[in-house]
């Protein structure tokens, strides 16, 4: 039972409360919700007539009774509750408690009583708060980024019309669901690379037509380097010239020239593959570069424009390599795209950046039976490995291209007589190490699985030179003689120069077919090179005749083209061997506009890709305000992990208007391959 505390006065007492005119109360009511639970005569001069300050009545005794006031508590915590003396009432009514004249209690609608500025209705702002309590937070007011901030922007890759697989991109398709992938002609390589000895050019051929596309010098003297000066003829047993012979094509179409400079500094050259690689060094707005521009085929010195010698845009760099006659002779691009060039001289192995030739390691080469190992040539495979081949004793070394570190060293056994040395270097679909022989009609086989050397005569085929193979499973074998001997007092005797290619069987080592015979002539003398296309034509680099020739191997077909004088490249010098058993790829490229006006925050991408086991997707970007200075631009990367910082290293990338955004897909070689559906950008206007 409620407690209750009543004040007791004589009715009528001289000392009680002088009321005024009282209300009348019936015997029997209750006082006030049961405060007083008994039943109370009239009393008319006890009650004062005013309902909020408690009922009065009177006790049996004549004494007033008065109880406490109405508490008028409705037991709804969702109204203001309070005693109306206007209408002798309590009144409950609904709380608008963050007075934002809503007229709705926060149980009936209005989702914070603490924010004046939150009802239904209310228009949304973007903080993070549901000012209108629809139980939704930033509808309609987050930015296209899905945060606050007005100026962040999203742009999809490839867009409403797809991807563009022939605009700016090379090696890659779009599958039947619309996905970016590897093409199966992703091996496609248009341009030979071919070294010109004896005045230090190189000759970019067009593997299409047989026309030459470009000559450049072999070395950019921009004050780096101490490259010899450029026109000089080369010289072997003294000092004169740059002497450039072995060329490596990385997957961007770019070549390394490795300048051997006998007795002089050697150096290592790379000239762009693609225009837009090039540097508009003098600001003009163009890249200025060697064409054929009278469209002959032939690039003139006597044709203003044609060739720009060092005012060439597309020779980006050239690096001491070794010391004074270190003589660079062995090049190769590996997986990652970092390059290997072979110190003949010093017996030394060097590792350069692409991105500017600086070095990144020195490996010493562990010496052979019979004195230290001179690398001759050299050859990436798909393991992650470089192999360098040493001539005199045919000898081959592989180095991890990861780590720096010799893996293994192995000598063929030369059964063959006269087998004792070997010249250039390929590595086939298996992996497995191939030698020509050169001072015999041989080649050499190094299965890496079985650690098993296999020889194979060539009775055909005259002194070995240059050796590439195919993703078909042949392997090609140049030869420049019929015989050459190196005779005791130091001299050569050797037959007049041949123009011959030996096919053979990979598994097998069965020859197939020998072209540049008497019955199946070809034209050219003095072949020391071989090398493949993306047609499937096998080129043939001839020293003598200043000529590389194209065969068709199915039919014997060929034909000559000029080159400079004396060309000497027996290397990877199409980028074939890269692209095929190396590290396949394909690259897309695209170009996005940011901010109208004030620098752009490029922040990240995000990828919606397929990248299975032995396959890879990379991006590079490079920035600039407007889109013909990015051509000149430095590409920064490469960033693999998704979603892509842009600003996190390897970046950031910069914050010009445009941004120019370059992904490469990677296959291992076998038949799988990444895809990716589309990519988005994302950059802030601050």
């Amino acid at each position: 039972m409620v407690a209750l505390s009543l004040s007791l006065v004589a009715c009528g007492s001289s000392t009680g409360v002088d009321f005024p005119p009282r209300r009348g109360v019936d015997a029997g009511t209750r006082i006030d919700a049961g405060r007083v639970d008994a039943a109370i005569p009239p009393c008319p001069a006890c009650d004062d007539g005013v309902f909020c300050n408690g009922a009065e009545g009177c006790a049996p005794d004549g004494t007033c009774i008065v109880a406490p006031p109405p508490t008028c508590d409705d037991g709804d915590e969702c109204t203001i509750d309070r005693c109306d003396p206007a209408a002798d009432a309590c009144s409950h009514v609904a709380e608008d408690r963050d007075l934002d004249g809503d007229g709705a209690s926060s149980c009936a609608g209005d989702c914070d009583d603490r924010d004046a500025n939150v009802a239904p209705g209310r228009p949304e702002r973007c903080d993070g708060a549901d000012q209108d309590c629809d139980a939704r937070i930033d509808e309609g007011a987050l930015s296209e980024c899905l945060d606050c901030r007005p100026g962040c922007r999203r742009v999809p890759v490839p867009g409403e019309t797809g991807w563009d697989p022939d605009g700016d991109a090379a090696g890659v398709t779009v599958d039947p669901s619309g996905e970016l992938t590897l093409s199966t002609s992703r091996t496609e390589t248009y341009f030979a690379w071919i070294a010109n000895t004896a005045f230090a050019t190189i000759t970019r051929v067009d593997t299409r037509d047989g026309r030459q596309a470009a000559e450049y010098d072999s070395v950019l003297r921009d004050g780096s380097n101490h490259a010899s000066p450029t026109g000089e003829e080369c010289e072997t047993q003294r000092r004169g010239g740059n002497c450039p012979s072995r060329t490596a094509v990385d997957l961007r179409g770019a070549v390394y020239v490795a300048n051997r400079a006998f007795f002089a500094q050697g150096t290592v050259t790379k000239i762009a593959g693609v225009e837009s690689d090039c540097i508009d060094r003098n600001g003009n707005g163009v890249i200025d570069t060697s064409r054929d521009l009278d469209g002959d085929g032939v690039v003139e010195r006597t044709v203003p424009g044609e060739f720009l010698g060092q005012r060439d845009e597309c020779l980006l760099w050239t690096v001491d390599v070794g010391g004074v006659d270190g003589v660079p002779r062995a090049i190769a691009v590996d997986a990652a795209g970092t390059v290997w060039v072979g110190l003949f001289n010093e017996r030394r192995a060097v590792q350069l950046d692409p991105d500017d030739g600086h070095v990144i390691r020195t490996v010493d080469l562990p010496r052979t039976t019979i004195g230290g190992f001179y690398p001759y040539g050299a050859a990436a495979d798909g393991r992650g490995q470089v192999w360098f081949v040493e001539i005199s004793t045919a000898t081959i070394v592989a180095i991890d291209t990861a780590t720096g570190r010799v893996a293994r060293m192995d000598t063929a056994p030369g059964r063959v007589a006269g087998c004792t040395g070997s010249y250039g270097i390929a590595v086939d679909a298996d992996d497995r190490v191939w030698l020509a022989g050169f001072t015999c009609g041989a080649v050499f086989r190094f299965d890496q699985t079985s650690r098993a050397w296999s020889e194979f005569a060539l009775p055909d085929s005259g002194v070995t030179r240059g050796i590439a193979a195919d993703a078909g499973g042949r392997v090609y074998v140049a030869s420049s003689h019929e015989y050459y001997r190196v005779l005791p007092g130091g001299g050569v005797e050797a037959s007049p120069p041949i123009s011959r290619v030996t096919i053979l069987d990979a598994n097998r080592g069965a020859v197939q077919r020998v072209w540049g015979t008497t019955l199946d002539p070809l034209p050219g003398r003095g072949t020391t090179g071989v090398g493949l296309d993306s047609a499937g034509m096998v080129w043939l680099v001839n020293q003598e005749s200043a000529t590389a020739t194209r065969v068709d191997p199915r039919t014997g077909a060929s034909r000559e083209f000029p080159t400079g004088i004396a060309p000497y490249t027996y290397s990877d010098f199409t980028g074939y061997a890269l692209r095929t058993f190396t590290a396949p790829n394909g690259y897309y490229r695209t170009i996005l506009a940011g901010c109208a006006v004030g620098p752009t925050e490029w922040e990240h991408v995000t990828w919606d890709a397929s990248v299975p086991a032995g396959t890879r997707l990379e991006l590079r970007a490079r920035t600039a305000d407007d889109v013909v200075d990015l051509a000149s631009a430095t590409w920064v990367g490469p960033f693999t992990a998704r979603p892509t910082d842009l600003v996190a290293m390897p970046g950031p990338v910069g914050t010009g208007r445009h941004l120019e955004l370059e992904l490469q897909l990677f296959s291992d070689g076998g038949s799988r391959a990444p895809s990716i559906e589309d990519l988005v950008v994302q950059y802030n206007c601050p």
